[in-house]
């Protein structure tokens, strides 16, 4: 047997009577608001509601808005299509179309899905994607596919095709082509098989093939960790850096930052720095050592400072004369860079020996 009714014009704060079954069941009930155009139909066992034009109702709290919808009761889905727009507390969901299935408190977007956190401060976090679902019960957003997330608080943007994100706890997962980018007066890069975010991306993890570039920069690493209110990042699993003037590799790397601007890094064991002497130069010069510090002004290195057993060798570049080579152990070694990237003063500190040539004021020793 098959019953059809339609009904037109503003329907307003109307409630099916197929509801209260529902409701009796402590699911959270179905309020229909607005629909230009309503159809009942049944089907067998199925009651089926279609509703057209300007549709918007509610389930409990959470509210719907589309185009046209499907509603099945027995089934207990919805199905919504064309500009499809749900408000759930802090989070807004837009998409092509959506099914919502109450039971499981579960909803699925496809097409041109976008999605809106709304933060207490009045800023705001976004994700775009292909696909996603959101877990009302759990409070967990899934998205697939093209994804593009930013945070504008912390001016966070973020690329992958597989997102898993708790809005509870602020975690998110990312990985399948993962990318986050730091932005600042210098952006950060981190590209990585996988990334992890903690609490509104405060502490940001990266695992597996790491690729970070800051400004000339490259790190490679297998593991790195990001504190983004302390500023300052870890990298570990045989960190290695690549720029223009030096190369270096070490145990673990520390990068501290201010005001998202590089400010000093620290190598320590095992540390190892090829460098030229000039901007443009080759990488000949080396030193050895347990711990470095590096300092940095406007982005660039502009002064290393070696520690316990440094072993260095410096190759000269000169137009005048035929290079030569140096080469000298100490405690403690010093070279500054100006503004030029070009070696200004290399000092040697603490029992320091060995065959080393002074020339142009460049290389100086202090016995301690």
């Amino acid at each position: 047997m098959k019953i059809s009714k339609i009904l037109t014009g503003s329907l307003l704060i109307f409630t099916l009577l197929s509801f209260l079954e529902a409701q009796e069941r402590d699911l959270r009930p179905y309020r229909l608001i607005n629909a230009d155009m309503l159809f009942i139909d049944r089907v067998e066992d199925e009651y089926l509601t279609r509703l057209n034009g300007n549709v918007h109702f509610f389930y409990g709290d959470t509210e719907f808005f589309s185009d046209m919808a499907e509603i099945y009761e027995v089934q207990r889905i919805a199905r919504l299509f064309g500009n499809v727009k749900v408000v759930e507390d802090s989070l807004t969901l837009y998409a092509d179309h959506a099914e919502y299935r109450r039971l499981e408190e579960h909803l699925i977007l496809t097409g041109n899905v976008f999605i809106r956190e709304d933060h207490d401060d009045g800023t705001e976090r976004t994700f775009r994607s292909n696909k996603a679902q959101y877990l009302r019960n759990e409070r967990r957003v899934y998205a697939f596919e093209n994804i593009y997330f930013h945070d504008e608080r912390e001016n966070v943007n973020g690329f992958c095709n597989y997102l898993d994100y708790n809005l509870t706890d602020g975690y998110g997962f990312i990985t399948d082509n993962p990318e986050i980018e730091i932005v600042g007066e210098q952006n950060l890069n981190i590209v990585a098989e996988r990334m992890e975010f903690y609490r509104d991306f405060n502490r940001i993890a990266a695992s597996f093939g790491v690729n970070t570039v800051y400004e000339e920069y490259l790190i490679t690493s297998d593991f790195l960790l990001y504190f983004m209110d302390d500023e300052y990042a870890v990298f570990l699993g045989e960190p290695a850096l690549t720029s223009d003037m030096a190369d270096a590799k070490a145990d673990q790397f520390y990068i501290y930052f201010e005001d998202r601007k590089i400010k000093s890094a620290t190598l320590e064991d095992n540390c190892e720095i090829l460098f030229a002497i000039k901007e443009g130069g080759e990488k000949k010069s080396r030193i050895e050592c347990s711990l470095m510090e590096m300092f940095f002004t406007d982005g660039k290195i502009s002064e290393m400072q070696a520690f316990n057993n440094v072993k260095s060798l410096y190759v000269s570049e000169t137009t005048d004369r035929d290079p030569f080579m140096n080469y000298a152990e100490s405690e403690k070694l010093i070279v500054t860079i100006n503004s030029e990237s070009e070696i200004e003063t290399i000092v040697f500190q603490g029992r320091v020996r060995g065959q080393y040539h002074f020339s142009d004021k460049i290389i100086d020793n202090e016995e301690d």
